[in-house]
């Protein structure tokens, strides 16, 4: 494995660790990899942007999800089919669980 493997699956560990981007960029310094091989890896696997996306926001929007698929199940539940009401719940459903299969995926990515 060559050394840029190498500091690519310690840079992939860290953001999963929850580091920032400078905090990775530091981390690797300190453990003596050259600066250049550093920056060649965080630009490689753009460290910067997924080190910095929010995590807090991903958890709000699996219950977000998690809400519109249990609203929309008592909606559709609760109304007459055709109605708009159960239209609207079934909407809310598809798109909750919509999102939280976007999410989840999107999650597994990092």
């Amino acid at each position: 494995m060559t050394n840029n493997e190498t500091i690519r699956i310690e840079i992939d560990k860290q953001i999963a660790a929850g580091f920032s981007a400078d905090e990775i960029r530091s981390n690797l310094l300190s453990q003596k990899y050259h600066p250049d091989e550093v920056n060649s890896a965080m630009r490689q696997t753009g460290a910067a942007a997924r080190a910095n996306s929010p995590a807090g926001f991903g958890i709000a929007s699996v219950l977000v999800s998690i809400f519109l698929i249990i609203s929309g199940i008592m909606k559709v539940n609760r109304y007459e089919s055709g109605s708009i009401s159960y239209i609207f719940g079934f909407i809310m459903l598809i798109g909750g669980i919509g999102g939280l299969i976007f999410k989840v995926v999107d999650m597994s990515r990092r």
